[in-house]
């Protein structure tokens, strides 16, 4: 029996390390993120049309050294695990590289959790880890030396972050 692109074993190239979305009637929907791979965290935040949209949106910017032109979403599914609102979700999903060969297969992803917007996420970065892993980019020589991008290099910042949200603190709670 032939094999197919979901029989395909690949190595993790990327993982989610941590992530934030927020979204609401009548504002716009934003995601932060950190990616873990190649031995660096990949940063992006963004803006989109709902939560999951702005999550894979901030996927694309962190990993836009290593995309190229982009990906785009060929399908999306989501189907619960069973009944009730304990459920998990199974997001599967296919994507391809921007500007590539329309007839080309799609590089599929999928991913399970009890939120449904960890489960889209897991199933973007597992269809990207396999695109990575069929084209094989060096993700060592993909990635921006530091000071090329605005965003940090590293998540060596977490003392940073703190004297910011202090200084923030102290305006709103002064002595």
């Amino acid at each position: 029996m032939p094999t197919t692109a979901a029989d395909e074993q690949t190595d993790v190239a990327f993982s989610v390390e941590r992530w934030s979305a927020t979204s609401g009637s009548q504002r716009a929907s934003r995601a932060d993120l950190v990616l873990d791979g190649g031995g660096r965290k990949w940063r992006a935040h963004a803006a989109g049309n709902g939560a999951i949209d702005a999550l894979l949106r901030a996927v694309d910017t962190a990993l836009g050294p290593v995309l190229g032109q982009g990906v785009e979403l060929q399908t999306y599914n989501v189907h619960a695990t069973g009944q009730g609102h304990e459920t998990a979700a199974v997001v599967t999903l296919s994507l391809r590289p921007r500007g590539g060969d329309p007839e080309a297969p799609a590089h599929p992803g999928r991913g399970a959790h009890d939120n449904v917007l960890e489960a889209s996420l897991v199933a973007y970065v597992d269809a990207i880890n396999r695109l990575v892993a069929h084209n094989e980019v060096d993700l060592a020589e993909a990635a921006p030396a530091p000071g090329e991008t605005a965003l940090p290099a590293t998540d060596d910042d977490a003392a940073g972050r703190k004297a910011h949200s202090e200084r923030f603190s102290e305006m709103f709670n002064p002595d």
